[in-house]
């Protein structure tokens, strides 16, 4: 670096100097942006250059390709023998289709867009789309300039909208003729339309006008037939007569303000902004070939140049800035090796005089200084082995600067006391050392042992309360389970009593009837009495199976089965509570599960269901079974009071109920959660307070398989009880 970059670091304005060089920089691009956004428009002018030609080539070669066809056309004499006749004859004769059929087989071996010969006065005698309903045949284009030219006897080219078709073109026209007399013109016209497509493919922006500054061949439609400057009022006037782009006017692109090269105009195109159109001519032809830059890429350019200069320049005075940075540092070491001397006489001070047990050892746990608190605890003299290995027990040097150590101190006299050491890496000038600090924890170990009897008394007494517990919780749960008996036993013997009473009626007014001489009422009531025998034979059935021993094995299982059976062991308790019933049985899935658990899981959930019901006008209990392509599922629904968030985290509890004390043991969810978890299945419940409760079971271990639905009465898809 130069003696001024040296004086400039010196200086404390270094900041003041960078900003006014970042504002003279900024300064220099400003007033340089036009210059480069021509820098760039003159490089881009050359990179046009090479483009347009590549353009130039394929539109040579397309045009080259078929220019010499009619030429050819002319000198052949199926061509000339039919112009022959036609000017020897008078009247003039119906054209032959045998010529236009000629016409049409070489316009498809050629490639060409269409073929056609006129007669000397423009009229169309012959063309190679004869069959279409485009056909140019009795058309005259004697006003085109091709044909004048040919009929003079020179070659004329043209590019046109066709008159009669509307496709543009390029016609190439030469003169048919006998000695020196002009029979009649060949013209062939080649579609353009294939170059274009190339072009948009290409993705560059392209336009070809002609003499006129008319943009008759483009890589975007959009831009055909639009004037670069304006046309004066003759060409317009010969652009009405020759309808060389149709009938519709020219309109002329507006120009726009741009650096521009010598051969280039800047346009404002509207949507697509402004562009540059870099232009060069296309040998041979009176036309030009332009190829479009818009004027915001050469600003992105530029911009990207003048972003380079900025980011240069900012490398630059970070570069100065962390050179200075660096010389501080280096002053600020010396400053601080001159300080460590001075340092370490004051942690020798400070060593010697804190209240635990310092050592400082070298980096091989030699020690360097024992300060005076660790010669006390240790019993140290200069004449002690002071090396931790035999002061410490155990010693462990990896656990230096991450824990600390709790393990024993040995005196000089032979005794031990408890001890926390800690090991700590330090840096002293050059060299690693270490600080050793040791604490004696005899207090605090006695304190912590004498917590640890108060805690295994405090166990002890806590494991006397919970026997105490456990015997209480044992002797409420059997008066819950006496509570239960009792309450089933009076449910029982009400549904026994009531038969029995009718019984004891039936069998009186029999016996009355008997005596009236009435044999047939007798026959009646012995009727009515089978009928209550029977129910009291089912109600035994039904007891026999619910309090018999269950079987664990599984079986096919259609879900509708234990539905029926719980609906008909408590069809007393819905009547007598007045509770609707709505059953919905969708399908009928089959599952693999214990008919028998199944049953006890049905009753107990509708137990509960008529239990919360208890004492509620409008109750209400909704049973569905359905199924779908991954389970089958019971779903039981209650609209009554519900249960909190915390209830139903213990719902499935042993237990735990939310009846009042007395009214329930709180085992049997429990039971119906433990059988459906042996089964493959699970129980879910889903509650609002004030809105209800709602218990699924769901199987997903085999998919149902279904069966007609069958409706619990027999009658309908749904039974409502009041």
């Amino acid at each position: 670096m130069n003696s001024y970059a040296h004086s400039l670091l010196r200086q404390p304005t270094l900041m003041t100097a960078l900003s006014v060089g970042a504002g003279l920089v900024f300064l220099l691009l400003v007033v340089t942006d036009g210059w480069l956004l021509r820098l760039e428009a003159q490089r881009t002018a050359e990179l046009a250059e090479r483009r347009l030609g590549a353009y130039e080539t394929s539109l040579q070669a397309t045009i080259d390709r078929h220019q010499y066809l009619p030429r050819v056309l002319a000198s052949d004499p199926r061509i000339l023998v039919p112009l022959r006749q036609l000017s020897s004859e008078r009247p003039v004769p119906t054209p032959s289709e045998e010529t236009s059929a000629l016409l049409n087989l070489i316009n498809r071996q050629a490639g060409s867009d269409e073929m056609f010969i006129m007669d000397p006065d423009g009229m169309t005698r012959w063309s190679s789309n004869y069959q279409t309903e485009d056909s140019f045949v009795g058309s005259n284009y004697g006003f085109r300039p091709y044909f004048r030219d040919a009929v003079s006897g020179g070659q004329g080219f043209y590019y046109a909208v066709g008159a009669t078709s509307g496709i543009p073109g390029l016609f190439f026209a030469s003169p048919v003729m006998d000695d020196d007399e002009v029979l009649g013109v060949v013209v062939v016209k080649i579609d353009l339309a294939p170059l274009e497509e190339s072009w948009l493919a290409s993705g560059d922006p392209v336009w070809v006008t002609d003499e006129k500054g008319i943009i008759f061949l483009s890589s975007d439609s959009d831009w055909h037939y639009h004037a670069l400057y304006p046309l004066d009022a003759e060409t317009r006037a010969v652009l009405d007569q020759t309808r060389q782009y149709g009938s519709s006017p020219v309109p002329e692109l507006a120009r726009a303000d741009a650096p521009a090269t010598q051969r280039s105009r800047a346009f404002d195109l509207g949507d697509e902004g402004v562009q540059i159109a870099f232009a060069s001519n296309v040998s041979d032809y009176p036309w030009e070939m332009h190829w479009r830059v818009p004027l915001d890429d050469l600003r992105a350019t530029v911009r990207g140049q003048q972003s380079a200069v900025i980011i240069g320049y900012i490398l630059f005075a970070g570069g100065l800035l962390y050179y200075r940075e660096r010389r501080r540092r280096s002053a600020a070491q010396s400053a601080v090796s001159q300080l460590t001397a001075e340092r370490e006489s004051h942690q020798r001070a400070i060593i010697q005089n804190t209240d635990a047990g310092l050592f400082n050892l070298d980096a091989g746990f030699k020690p360097l200084f024992i300060n005076e608190k660790a010669r006390q605890l240790f019993g140290l003299d200069d004449d002690t082995p002071n090396s931790p290995v035999a002061l410490l027990s155990p010693w462990s040097p990896d656990t230096s600067g991450r824990t600390s150590v709790r393990g024993e101190g040995q005196r000089a006299d032979g005794t031990s006391f408890p001890i926390i050491y800690t090991l700590n890496p330090i840096r002293v000038g050059d060299n690693d050392e270490f600080i050793l600090t040791v604490q004696d924890i005899t207090e605090l170990t006695t304190a912590q042992e004498a917590l640890e009897q108060a805690n295994e008394e405090l166990e002890a007494r806590v494991e006397a309360r919970t026997r105490d517990l456990q015997e209480a919780q044992a002797a409420l749960a059997q008066n819950q389970k006496l509570a239960a008996l009792g309450r089933m036993s009076s449910a029982i013997a009400h549904e026994i009593n009531q038969p029995i009473t009718a019984l004891s009626n039936y069998v009186a007014s029999s016996q009355l009837l008997l005596e009236h001489n009435k044999p047939e009422q007798v026959g009646q009531n012995l009727g009515r009495i089978e009928s209550i025998v029977d129910r009291l034979s089912q109600l035994s059935r039904q007891l026999r199976v619910f309090s018999g021993k269950r079987n664990t094995g599984s079986e096919a299982v259609p879900l509708q089965s234990p539905v029926r059976y719980a609906l008909d062991l408590l069809d007393h308790r819905l009547e007598e509570g007045h509770i609707q019933l709505d059953i919905e049985f969708a399908a009928e899935p089959v599952v693999d599960a214990n008919n028998m658990m199944l049953e006890q899981i049905m009753v107990n959930i509708l137990n509960n269901a008529i239990d919360a019901l208890q004492g509620q006008p409008d109750g209400h209990i909704r049973i569905a079974v359905s199924q779908n392509r991954t389970d089958a599922r019971i779903i039981i629904t209650d609209n009554g009071p519900g249960m909190s968030p915390s209830d139903q985290a213990q719902i499935f509890e042993p237990f735990f109920s939310t009846k009042p004390v007395g009214d329930g043991v709180g085992l049997g969810l429990a039971i119906s959660y433990s059988l459906a978890l042996d089964m493959g299945a699970e129980l879910k419940v889903q509650s609002t307070p004030g809105k209800g409760s709602t218990f699924s079971l769901h199987f997903t271990q085999r998919k149902a398989q279904p069966t007609p639905a069958k409706a619990p009465d027999d009658t309908g898809q749904n039974l409502i009880l009041k």
